[in-house]
C-alpha cells in the first residue's frame, strides 16, 4: 500500500469516517470481559503497585537522570530509544526518535484500538484457513475455530498472535480497517504512523519512537483496560463447541515485575526486535521504547536504559 502524501490527510479522514459510517461499524466502546455463555476464562494478572494518576503529585523524588547517550553508545543496539514520562510527556533520553522505522507487533496495540472502538465485543469471528496459515505463533488458534471479538483481544495482545490481527481486521472489511488504524493513529497524535498490516508482519508498519511515546500516553490516559489486559500473564480457555482450549500467554518480559503498567513487544526481520514497556519508576509512570533492537536484545536494551540512566533516590 503506497503511504498517503500527507497534505490528503484531512480529506483522507473525512472519507473514512463516512465510509465507516455507511460500513455499519457499531461505535461502541466493548467491555474486555468475554462473553460467559461460550467461554470460561481463568486470568492471572500482575497487579499494578504505586501507579499514581496524572491528577495526582506523587509524594517521591523524580527519576533522576545520571547518563546521557554518548557515554554508553556501543552498549544499547536499538537504533532508536525514547525515554519519557507518561504523564507530563517529559523526555528524559532519546535516540534518533523522530525517525520512521517498521515497528513489527507494536502495531497490534493500535489494531486493538481499532477492534474494541468499532467493533462489538460479541461480534463472533471463525478463523480461516488464510489466517491461520500465517507465519506462527504461541496462540495455537486455528482454522475453523469461533471466537467473539473480545476472546481474540487476548491472544492479539499477549501471544502476539498475528492470526488474531488478521481475523479481527478481516471480520468487515480488511481496507477499512486498515485505513482506520492509520487515521486513529493521526487524530491521538502519531504523523508519522502509518499501518498497511494488521499485525506488523509487513515492514509498512511504520512509526517513529515519538509516535510510540504518543500511543503510550494516550492509552494510559484514555483506554487503561488495554494496558491492564497486557499485564495479564496468561489465561487459560477451555475447550466449547466453538473452538479448543487454549493457554494465551503473554511474551513481553516484564509481565511479571511488579512495576510494570503496560506494553508490547515485536519482532520482524525489518525491524528487528521492538518493545514499548511503561513502568512505574518511583510513583511515575515511564515509558521505555526501544525500535530495531538486535535479535535478542530489547529486553536488555530496555534494562539498560532503566539501569543506566535512572537512579532511585
Amino acid at each position: 500500500m503506497v503511504i498517503r502524501e500527507k497534505k490528503t490527510l484531512i480529506i483522507l479522514v473525512s472519507a473514512i469516517t463516512i465510509v465507516g459510517i455507511c460500513a455499519g461499524f457499531k461505535l461502541t466502546q466493548i467491555s474486555m470481559a468475554p462473553s460467559p455463555a461460550t467461554t470460561t476464562i481463568t486470568t492471572t494478572v500482575v497487579p499494578q503497585t504505586a501507579v499514581i494518576p496524572a491528577t495526582t503529585t506523587p509524594s517521591v523524588t523524580i527519576p533522576v537522570l545520571t547518563a546521557t547517550p554518548d557515554q554508553i553508545p556501543n552498549q544499547i543496539t536499538a537504533k532508536e530509544y525514547l525515554v519519557g514520562d507518561i504523564t507530563t510527556g517529559k523526555v528524559y533520553i532519546e535516540s534518533n526518535s523522530s525517525t520512521t522505522v517498521p515497528v513489527a507487533s507494536i502495531s497490534k496495540l493500535v489494531n486493538a484500538l481499532v477492534a474494541t472502538t468499532f467493533l462489538s465485543s460479541t461480534t463472533r469471528i471463525t478463523i480461516t484457513k488464510e489466517e491461520a496459515d500465517l507465519p506462527a505463533d504461541g496462540s495455537g488458534i486455528a482454522a475453523g475455530e469461533t471466537y467473539t471479538v473480545s476472546e481474540l483481544i487476548y491472544p492479539l495482545l499477549l501471544d502476539s498472535s498475528n492470526v488474531a490481527a488478521e481475523a479481527l481486521a478481516s471480520s468487515s472489511d480488511l481496507g477499512k480497517f486498515l485505513d482506520f488504524m492509520s487515521s486513529y493513529a493521526w487524530e491521538i497524535g502519531m504523523p508519522d504512523a502509518f499501518f498497511g498490516d494488521p499485525s506488523g508482519l509487513s515492514a509498512s508498519d511504520q512509526a517513529s519512537a515519538k509516535d510510540v511515546f504518543t500511543l503510550a500516553q494516550y492509552l494510559y490516559k484514555y483506554r487503561p483496560d488495554i494496558l491492564a489486559l497486557t499485564r495479564t500473564k496468561q489465561i487459560s480457555v477451555v475447550t466449547t463447541t466453538d473452538h479448543g482450549s487454549h493457554i494465551f500467554a503473554s511474551t513481553h518480559p516484564f509481565v511479571s515485575d511488579p512495576r510494570f503498567i503496560g506494553g508490547k513487544t515485536g519482532r520482524t526481520p525489518e525491524a528487528g526486535e521492538t518493545m514499548l514497556t511503561i513502568l512505574d519508576i518511583n510513583g511515575y509512570p515511564t515509558a521505555f521504547i526501544v525500535l530495531g533492537s538486535d535479535i535478542g536484545a530489547r529486553e536488555k536494551d530496555t534494562r539498560l536504559l532503566i539501569d543506566k540512566f535512572f537512579t532511585l533516590e
